[in-house]
């Protein structure tokens, strides 16, 4: 896709992750690769010169969901053959479960993720 793009003389590209993707790529990378991280709202790839940003990184899947219905926004279903099947998914209804239990952790994760001048780790 970057190379794509620098053929055609572009340099920015808007992805539509949203807050949720963000929590769970947190917990993803926690769980299977042993490490704190997820990606940020821009991101500056220096090799390709392209600036990846994610507009929508302060917004629910369930905000996104009400604004498709309320607007009658088109949707494509996913051809992938692993949809719904995949760690990705679990991780989504581990957090649907604590948010039934925490009805704030959402905000809260979020809070964390962007506050980084309090990591408090072992070092």
């Amino acid at each position: 896709m970057h190379d794509l793009m620098k053929e055609k003389g572009l340099n920015k590209l808007a992805l539509g992750h949203h807050a949720d993707d963000a929590i769970e790529t947190l917990f993803l990378s926690m769980f299977y690769e042993g490490r704190i991280n997820t990606f940020s709202p821009k991101t500056y790839m220096s090799r390709k010169d392209v600036t990846v940003i994610r507009p929508l990184i302060y917004v629910t899947e369930h905000q996104i969901k009400g604004a498709i219905k309320k607007y009658n926004i088109p949707t494509v279903e996913s051809p992938c053959p692993a949809n719904r099947n995949t760690k990705r998914e679990y991780i989504k209804n581990l957090m649907k479960n604590i948010y039934k239990d925490i009805p704030q952790a959402r905000d809260r994760l979020i809070t964390a993720i962007k506050n980084k001048e309090q990591l408090n780790l072992w070092f």
